[in-house]
């Protein structure tokens, strides 16, 4: 399987609109994280077309990294040099045929984002957690944040995010 741009600039959008719930001052993480990063006033939200589009652009880097990760097919892909004409014959064809369509499905998708929190996700954030001398509380509000952000994009990029080769 290839990736479907389309859905991964999709997918680019999960953390971004999660982030203006998660983070809204009205909502759980908000409050709590403006106090805890030491925000107020002006400061408290990015601004500006130049952030939107580095965001996004972020995003989709992070999509590409899931696709990647959770659709299993495509590793199929690069196991036959990248050529999808491979794919049409021989073992190619015959791995094709037993899993083409195994795992597509939202909860792997999901299982798969659970593995990335852990192995990507917990360390960077702990980093900056212990070298910017933050919370624990501060740790969390992050963590839940990017659990449930690529939670969602990992089950949309699972279920839609490839096109057969």
């Amino acid at each position: 399987m290839l990736p479907n741009f389309l859905v991964l600039i999709a997918a680019s959008f999960i953390p971004f609109v999660f982030g203006y719930i998660w983070f809204h001052d009205k909502a759980f993480g908000g409050e709590t994280w403006y106090n805890l990063a030491n925000l107020s006033g002006a400061n408290r939200v990015p601004t500006g077309k130049g952030k939107v589009f580095a965001t996004l652009i972020l995003n989709f880097l992070i999509a590409n990294g899931l696709f990647a990760l959770t659709v299993h097919q495509f590793g199929a892909f690069g196991m036959v040099g990248g050529d999808a004409s491979l794919l049409h014959q021989g073992s190619g064809a015959a791995f094709m045929a037993d899993y083409g369509s195994s795992h597509l499905d939202f909860g792997h998708g999901m299982v798969h984002a659970i593995v990335a929190i852990l192995t990507f996700i917990v360390p960077l954030i702990g980093y900056v957690t212990l070298f910017e001398h933050k919370s624990f509380k501060y740790f969390l509000v992050y963590l839940g944040y990017w659990f449930i952000s690529l939670s969602l994009m990992s089950g949309v990029i699972n279920v839609w995010g490839g096109i057969p080769a």
